[in-house]
Order: structure tokens, then C-alpha cells, then sequence
């Protein structure tokens, strides 16, 4: 890989744009620059500020063609309606003989504005103007008034101006000038000789301070500085792009392979978009992105997991195309199963764990009778953190050596060893140590398992049965405890042994009652489950700990062992 820096001036840079020359990649994202953006980049260009370096990507036209990179042309009229000049066009690499293609990797957003600006029109729905109607849209030329003297206090030095024809005016403050038409001119003698003296403009030193700038920052300086790099290998390219693309809206590697993705399926955007606004929807509380969604249709169709441009190749593209309303159908219905057992964003710690229930689901056709062995499932993954650092190899040896086609039991992963010898067996010690786990996601997973009749569509709290205001140093110092038991005790009062669930509304009921008190009402007592045979009062905590989790252990040691 080599590269390059160099300069050029924005009129060689435009010129090889408007000669298709130069063109976009895949993975850019689309133009998204205001007017005003526009504006004030021609205005710094004016004043000879810098406006950042750009960087090209030079790729064999032959590579590029056996590897299926996909290039699209820059808009020159930029129309806002999505019906017109709205998004680019499709580039036509001719790959007879040798030679090399030329993308921009970083700058688009500015070299689109000045072609647009330079070469092309920009066309904006008017104020008030009804949306979609081609007449809402007018496109409008650039131009500078070259009788504009600026203020000190201005923040814009020249003034330039988006216009239709009909918006043209000339009075003593203005005479504008239409920016394109500076091409005309190749060098300062030609501007002088057909433009300034031509036009009396000789005597009038505004006027020559504001075309002599926009002549020398647009045809003669290079103010223009890039480098470019070649390199064949459009993953490589990736990492540059993410590394030097941190300016504005920052890309993820998964957002701009998706453009990939997009570049050979139109509608992919769309589709994949409004899935996760369904799921995400789903019982209102889920976090799912595009790159859970690019990973399992990776997953589901047998390619690796790794997100590769190599794996987005057009072949695969097609393929996930073709078994998209498949695999929509598989992620909505297994979401549907996890918001049923009262999984949401609060107490989901590994999206990737979902993944081979989506696979079960996507290759079995349908949920069996294997429910409550795939809740059992997702817990223990989560619980025992088999998606560690390595979650590919994890879902690779999964795919490959779990049985999920059929049937869906935990048996069936309890011999493999995942990466860091993690697994999802128990032993008795492994279910004591879970009484450990202070109050968060993974206490209301194993919860879940104590308690799965309940309905988790009703939305289901943790709560302290000893309730967590009772622990204040105050409260237990009255009864007769030490420092050190009182900070033993603080930090129990959130383990599994002290937790129960209770639907929304009744854990508001509940509030700071103590336990004894809040057991008395309501036939609460009868409704409790693994409650122990004692005295409920703060003083016998300890005892009241020790009892429970005896009960609750007792069953997780069925469920789990």
C-alpha cells in the first residue's frame, strides 16, 4: 500500500469529477450538506482558509471488477424532492485493459457541495411549498454579488447565493455574477481582457477584489491537499475510511459495509430499517442495530459471522435478499418469545446469545414444545457469560455442533467448552454461588426461572422483600447490630435470597412496608412463593436469608443440574 500527498486546485479536482475521473465507493453514506454548509465552505475557500485534507482510494480497475466493488457517480443537481437528483447513480467502470479506478474515501460531503455549487444546481422545496410536487422544487445556480463589501462583524465575508433566473436582481449594492461561468476564464488575462475590461469593471476595486478571488481560489491555487492511497483489498480500506473519517458523523465498520450490502439490494435500507422498528417496539423496550441484524443473517444462512466485505459479495447478497422474509420472521417471532418471558434492554446482557434461538427458530420452522428449555438456555448463556470476548468462535461451534435444527435443550450444550474453558453446566457449588449476584439483569434472569408462570407481558419488578429502606445504619444500629454485620447485612438485602418478583402495580402497593407487615394484608402471605416458616421481623434477617435460599436453591439445583 503506498500514499501519496499532494496539491491541486478545486477546479482540476471538479474537472476530473465532471470527466467521471473520480467517483464514490460503496461505503460512503449519501449526501446530507445544507445550503447554508455550502455557503460558508465557498466563502473559506475564498479567504484561502484551509478546508481540510482529502484522502482517494486508487484501486486496480481489474480487482475491482473480480472482487465486485461497486462505485457510484457524484450528483451535480442536487434536488431534495426523492423523487429526483435525491441519491447517486450507479457508476459504469469500463474494465478493458489495464488501468485504475479513483474513489474518494474522505470528503465527499465537501467535493459534492463544490460540484454542486461550481457545475451544478441545488434545488430546495420552497417555504409553505406542498411536499412532493415537482413545482415545490426549483433548481437554483450559485452565485456571488460582486459588489458585496463586508461588515467586520460579518461571519460570512462573500456573499453567495443559491438563485432561479427569475430571482436575479441588480441594483448599486448588487450584481451578481453566476459562479460556473469563472470556468470560462483559463488564466488572469483572459479574465481581464474578456470579463473585467469588457464589462467597465476596471475603476471598481470591489468588484475586482470579489472576482479576482473567486478566479485565483477556484481555477489557479491549489488549495486543494490529498493524498491518495492504493491498495486493492477493500477491507483494508475499511480501516482506513474509520480511522481518518472521525470528523462528522462518525461511520461504524458495520454501517459502511451495510452500504456494500445496499449497493447490490435497493430496498435493503428500508427493510432491514423497518424490522428494527418493530422489534425495537416490541414490548417497547428492546436494542437491537443493524449489526445484530447483518450477523444473524450471516448466521442463519451458514456464512461466517465475520464482517468482512468479502462476505457481502453479490452471491450473498442475493441469498439473504431471497430468505429475507424468512428471516424477518424468525428474529420477530423469537423477540416475541423474549418479551413474553419478560426480556427487555433492562436485563439483557448479550444480544449475540439470541442469536441461535433465531437460528432454531429460522431452520425448525416454528417454536415446538422447546420453550422452556430455550428460556432455560438464555438465562445460563448469560449467566455463565459463554459470549465472552470470542462471540464468532462461540456461534461457530454452536451452529456447527448443536443439533438446533430439530429440537432445542439445553443438553445439548452442556459438552461443549466455549472460549476461557467457560461452559453451561452446574454443580451444586456453581447454584450456591449464584445467591451471591447483588441485585441487576442477572438476578432477574434466575428469578425468571423460580418464578415462570407468571405473565412477564405485565412487566414484573424485582423487590426487596426485607425492603431496601429498612437497611439505614440508624434502623439496624436499634436493633442491636455492629458496623461490620450492618455493612454484611446493606449488601445482602440485595442478593437473590432477598428478591422476589411482583407485577408493577403491586410492588408500587408495596412500597417501604416491612415484610411482616406488608404479609399480613391482602392474603399476600398465601400468594408468596419460597417463603420459610419463621419470624418475618428486620432482627431475623440473617435466619430469614438462610432459609429462603435454602428453598430457591433447592429448586434452581432441579432446574439447572
Amino acid at each position: 500500500m503506498s500514499m501519496e500527498y499532494q496539491k491541486t486546485s478545486v477546479c482540476d479536482i471538479l474537472s476530473k469529477i465532471e470527466e467521471r475521473k473520480y467517483f464514490l465507493p460503496a461505503i460512503q453514506r449519501k449526501y446530507v450538506w445544507e445550503e447554508s454548509q455550502i455557503i460558508k465552505l465557498m466563502d473559506s475557500i475564498l479567504l484561502g482558509y484551509p478546508i481540510g485534507t482529502f484522502l482517494f482510494w486508487k484501486v486496480e480497475k481489474r480487482a475491482a471488477y473480480k472482487n465486485g466493488y461497486t462505485f457510484y457517480e457524484f450528483i451535480k443537481d442536487f434536488n431534495e424532492n426523492e423523487n429526483k437528483g435525491h441519491v447517486n447513480s450507479s457508476a459504469t467502470i469500463k474494465v478493458k485493459g489495464s488501468g485504475d479506478v479513483t474513489a474518494v474515501l474522505d470528503g465527499q460531503q465537501r467535493l459534492t457541495s463544490l460540484y454542486i455549487a461550481v457545475y451544478g444546481t441545488l434545488a430546495l422545496r420552497l417555504k409553505g411549498a406542498r411536499k412532493g410536487k415537482e413545482g415545490s422544487y426549483p433548481p437554483k445556480k450559485l452565485y456571488l454579488n460582486l459588489k458585496h463589501k463586508p461588515l467586520p462583524d460579518d461571519e460570512i465575508t462573500y456573499q453567495f447565493k443559491f438563485l432561479t433566473a427569475d430571482e436575479i436582481e441588480e441594483n448599486d449594492s448588487i450584481l451578481w455574477f453566476e459562479v460556473k461561468n469563472i470556468l470560462k476564464f483559463k488564466d488572469i488575462q483572459a479574465l481581464n481582457t474578456r470579463l473585467i475590461m469588457k464589462s467597465g469593471w476596471g475603476n471598481d476595486v470591489t468588484i475586482l477584489n470579489n472576482i479576482t478571488a473567486l478566479f485565483e481560489n477556484i481555477m489557479s491555487n491549489e488549495n486543494i491537499n490529498y493524498c491518495e492511497v492504493t491498495e486493492n483489498s477493500m477491507d483494508k480500506i475499511l480501516d482506513i475510511f474509520i480511522r481518518v473519517n472521525s470528523g462528522g458523523t462518525v461511520l461504524s465498520k458495520t454501517d459502511l459495509l451495510f452500504s456494500t450490502v445496499v449497493s447490490h439490494w435497493a430496498d435493503a435500507r428500508d427493510r432491514v430499517d423497518q424490522l428494527l422498528s418493530r422489534i425495537n417496539k416490541h414490548g417497547g423496550r428492546f436494542n437491537f442495530d443493524l449489526d445484530f441484524i447483518m450477523r444473524t443473517s450471516l448466521y442463519l444462512l451458514g456464512f461466517s459471522v465475520n464482517l468482512k466485505v468479502e462476505t457481502f459479495k453479490k452471491d450473498n447478497v442475493n441469498k439473504i435478499k431471497d430468505a429475507w422474509d424468512d428471516i424477518e420472521t424468525a428474529i420477530e417471532e423469537t423477540v416475541h418469545l423474549l418479551h413474553e418471558f419478560g426480556f427487555c434492554s433492562d436485563n439483557i446482557t448479550s444480544y449475540v446469545a439470541i442469536m441461535p434461538i433465531i437460528y432454531h427458530r429460522y431452520k425448525a420452522g416454528k417454536f415446538h414444545r422447546d420453550t422452556d428449555e430455550i428460556r432455560k438456555y438464555f438465562i445460563i448463556a448469560q449467566v455463565k457469560q459463554i459470549f465472552g470476548a470470542s462471540t464468532n468462535t462461540t456461534l461457530e461451534k454452536i451452529r456447527k455442533e448443536v443439533g438446533l435444527e430439530k429440537r432445542f435443550t439445553v443438553a445439548q450444550f452442556v459438552d461443549l467448552e466455549f472460549t476461557g474453558k467457560t461452559n453451561m453446566s452446574f454443580d451444586r457449588d456453581d447454584v450456591k454461588a449464584l445467591f451471591e449476584i447483588e441485585k441487576g439483569a442477572y438476578t432477574f434472569m434466575l428469578l425468571s426461572l423460580l418464578y415462570p408462570d407468571v405473565n412477564y407481558t405485565n412487566h414484573f419488578h424485582q423487590d426487596h422483600m426485607h425492603p431496601f429502606s429498612g437497611f439505614t445504619d440508624t434502623k439496624l444500629k436499634k436493633i442491636g447490630l455492629d458496623e461490620s454485620t450492618i455493612k454484611d447485612w446493606q449488601r445482602k438485602r440485595n442478593t437473590l435470597a432477598n428478591l422476589q418478583l411482583l407485577e408493577g402495580l403491586e410492588n408500587k402497593r408495596k412500597n417501604d412496608s416491612t415484610l411482616k407487615k406488608w404479609l399480613s394484608e391482602n392474603n399476600n402471605k398465601r400468594k408468596t412463593q419460597y417463603l420459610p416458616k419463621m419470624s418475618y421481623e428486620l432482627k431475623d434477617f440473617e435466619e430469614f436469608l438462610t432459609k429462603r435460599q435454602k428453598l430457591m436453591e433447592n429448586e434452581l439445583a432441579r432446574i439447572l443440574l
